[in-house]
């Protein structure tokens, strides 16, 4: 492709070399053949460099590619990213290599990926909170949301809200009632200011005008192991996390906060059943491109991480770690994303969650 277009371009010189003689000044229809030989050799420029774009894109990919984990190695994300970079690399038939880049509540790692080269060959996973929530409440960010375009929505792990197992409640009705008999008594943990735990409770401090304090830890662990030592009396949290807790007796689960009951534990009713419908929240892992990535590069991961997902090996490891597989294509992540944007703004607002 490319020796053909330097040829043509070279013939294209060629015709358009002055004649060797005497120079005089070109006369009309002279000038015009010399700004139609012009307009063509721009067009075949044009062309010649579409098509050059168009190969590398049919090319793809023709080296390894490396998958951004803005989080620490051993987290829920970090395994899902090294769970479905390993299998999308078999398909794609390149080595999908996972580079940890933890950071900023995620700002350093999506920062540099809405800072790469728009090619596929640099993608980031990301969940709610780092994704959603910190450019909300994250001030001077040197990125967007907007820099960067969903390829698919990967696993969701819906959330709890969790109690200590001593706390005389059984029901998010009856922990309500106790909370407002004992305001400014009891304290919540979540594992940080700004992520969906923080702001899932203060939905519901919305909503019921509970008096909580709210206690952040550095991640989901400590604030179960608060919970368990009476530390918080309440948190919300994952049943990829908490579950073998709740079913040892150590905490308890009032409600799923979430549509449908977490099929983990079917017989606690989500906050709807129990008269909040409004209250869900969900953290979930979504994959991303660079915005101006060309459509059939993102069109091709888009495939290839549906077939990855729906293979037999790794959707049995997915359900090992209690996450669900929930795969939404890149227009439909989009939607998904810009009403996520909106409920949680709203939160943020209203709270006044901000990181000082």
């Amino acid at each position: 492709m490319f020796s053909v277009g330097v040829a043509l371009l070279c013939c294209l010189f060629r015709t358009g070399q002055a004649p060797k003689t005497p120079l005089k000044s070109p006369g009309k229809e002279e000038k015009l053949g010399m700004k139609k030989i012009g307009i063509l050799m721009i067009t075949l420029l044009s062309i010649f460099i579409s098509a050059s774009i168009w190969a590398a894109e049919d090319d793809y990919p023709n080296k390894p590619i490396q998958l951004i984990c803005p989080y620490g190695a051993g987290g829920v994300t970090d395994v899902t990213a090294r769970l479905i970079g390993d299998k999308m690399a078999e398909h794609l038939g390149r080595p999908i290599l996972v580079v940890n880049k933890p950071g900023g509540g995620t700002a350093l790692g999506t920062g540099f990926v809405a800072a790469s080269k728009a090619d596929g060959y640099t993608l980031l996973i990301n969940m709610t909170g780092g994704f959603i929530v910190t450019p909300l409440i994250t001030p001077n960010l040197p990125y967007k949301m907007s820099d960067l375009s969903p390829v698919g929505k990967v696993v969701t792990a819906g959330y709890l809200i969790l109690v200590n197992k001593d706390l005389p409640v059984k029901t998010l009705n009856e922990f309500i009632a106790y909370v407002k008999k004992n305001p400014g008594t009891l304290s919540y943990g979540s594992p940080g200011v700004g992520t969906v735990d923080h702001l899932a409770m203060e939905l519901l401090r919305m909503q019921t005008q509970l008096d909580l304090q709210h206690i952040p830890y550095a991640s989901q662990l400590p604030v179960i192991t608060a919970l368990m030592g009476n530390h918080v009396q309440a948190a919300p949290g994952t049943s990829s996390i908490s579950l073998s807790y709740i079913k040892s007796g150590q905490i308890r689960a009032l409600a799923a906060l979430s549509e449908q009951r977490d099929p983990l534990l079917p017989d606690v009713p989500t906050t709807g059943e129990q008269g909040f419908p409004g209250l869900t929240a969900s953290v979930y892992n979504i994959l991303y491109v660079p915005s101006k990535t060309p459509a059939s590069i993102v069109k091709k991961l888009e495939g290839t991480l549906e077939k990855t997902l729906q293979d037999k090996g790794i959707r049995e490891k997915f359900k090992d770690l209690n996450l669900k597989i929930d795969f939404l294509s890149s227009r439909e992540t989009q939607a998904f994303l810009d009403d996520e944007v909106k409920k949680w703004s709203e939160v943020v607002k209203k709270a006044n969650v901000a990181i000082k």
